[in-house]
C-alpha cells in the first residue's frame, strides 16, 4: 500500500515538472496540457491503485503531490500574488474531471472534461492576457470608470516647456508612464511611437510619455536616452516625484487614455490605449 502511495504522490509530484518542458514553460500552452494530463493521471490511479485504496484518498494524494512541491506557490496566493493561479486551478479541476468521468454515467461524465477544454483554449487565446492585466491594472480590459484626474498634473519637456492640464483641454490624451530601468518599457516604445506618428499632425490628439525620475538619474539623460533609441515621441519629466503614484501606477509601464472632457477613461497597456484612442477618435467626429 505504501509503495501504491508513493507512486501516485511521486506521479503528480513530477506532472507539473514534465509539462512544463514540454510546453517550453509556455504557461498558456501548459495550462491546456497540464489540465489534460491531470485528467488522464486521475484516471490511471483510481483504475490501478483501487483496488487496494479508496478513490478519496488517491485523489487527496494526487491534490498533496500537486501542492506539496509548490507551497511557495501557494503561499504566494496567499500573500496576494495570484498570476499564476488559473493555471493552479487547471492542475485541480483535471483531477475532480478525472474522478467524474469515473464516477458519472456516459456521456455526462465527458461533460466537465469538455467544459474544461473550452476554458483552457479561451485561456490560451485571450484569457491570460485578460487576466494578467487584472492583475497589474486592476481591470480585465482597462476600461474604467470614468473619473476625474487624481491629481493635478504639471510635467516639463527637453527644451523646458510647461505642460499642464490645460494642455488636454478638448482633446483626446494619452499618457504613458515609465521608468529608465523599465526593460517592458523600452519593449512597448515602438507601440507608442507609432501612434504617436499617426496621430502627431491631429490636433484633437496629445501623447506624452511620462518617465519618474531615479537618484541616479543626470539631467537630460532620459531625453538623450530616447534620441539615442531612435524616438521622437514627447517624453516629459513630472514636477511631482510622486505624480505616478497619485495616479496610481502600480508598475511600469502604464498607459492612460483621457477622453476630451477630461476624464480618465482607460488604465492598462499600450495595445488598449491605442484601441481606446481609435474608439474615441470615432466617436468625436
Amino acid at each position: 500500500m505504501y509503495v501504491s502511495i508513493f507512486k501516485i504522490f511521486l506521479l503528480s509530484a513530477l506532472l507539473p515538472i514534465l509539462t512544463a518542458q514540454i510546453s517550453r514553460r509556455r504557461i498558456d500552452y501548459n495550462s491546456i496540457l497540464i489540465f489534460i494530463a491531470y485528467f488522464c493521471l486521475t484516471i490511471y490511479c483510481i483504475e490501478k491503485f483501487g483496488v487496494e485504496l479508496p478513490t478519496w484518498s488517491i485523489l487527496l494524494i494526487l491534490v498533496l503531490g500537486r501542492c506539496l512541491p509548490s507551497l511557495h506557490t501557494i503561499y504566494g496566493y496567499i500573500t496576494g500574488e495570484v498570476w499564476s493561479l488559473p493555471y493552479f486551478l487547471f492542475n485541480m479541476w483535471g483531477i475532480f474531471c478525472g474522478f467524474l468521468y469515473l464516477r458519472l454515467k456516459s456521456p455526462f461524465n465527458i461533460l466537465p472534461f469538455f467544459l474544461g477544454c473550452l476554458f483552457a483554449v479561451f485561456m490560451l487565446y485571450q484569457g491570460w492576457h485578460l487576466w494578467i492585466h487584472r492583475i497589474n491594472f486592476g481591470t480585465f480590459t482597462g476600461r474604467v470608470e470614468t473619473f476625474a484626474f487624481p491629481a493635478k498634473f504639471e510635467a516639463f519637456d527637453e527644451q523646458k516647456n510647461f505642460i499642464t492640464n490645460r494642455n488636454f483641454q478638448n482633446k483626446i490624451v494619452l499618457l504613458d508612464f515609465w521608468i529608465k530601468t523599465c526593460g517592458l518599457c523600452f519593449q512597448k516604445f515602438p507601440q507608442v511611437q507609432a501612434v504617436y506618428d499617426k496621430y502627431k499632425n491631429d490636433p484633437s490628439v496629445a501623447i506624452y510619455t511620462i518617465n519618474k525620475l531615479v537618484e541616479e538619474d543626470k539631467p537630460n539623460q532620459v531625453f538623450e536616452m530616447i534620441k539615442e533609441e531612435g524616438y521622437s515621441f514627447p517624453v516629459v519629466i513630472p514636477t511631482d516625484e510622486e505624480l505616478p503614484e497619485k495616479f496610481g501606477v502600480k508598475g511600469y509601464p502604464t498607459t492612460f487614455v483621457i477622453s476630451p472632457d477630461g476624464r480618465i477613461v482607460y488604465k492598462g497597456d499600450i495595445e488598449g490605449a491605442v484601441k481606446m484612442v481609435a474608439e474615441l477618435k470615432l466617436n468625436t467626429r
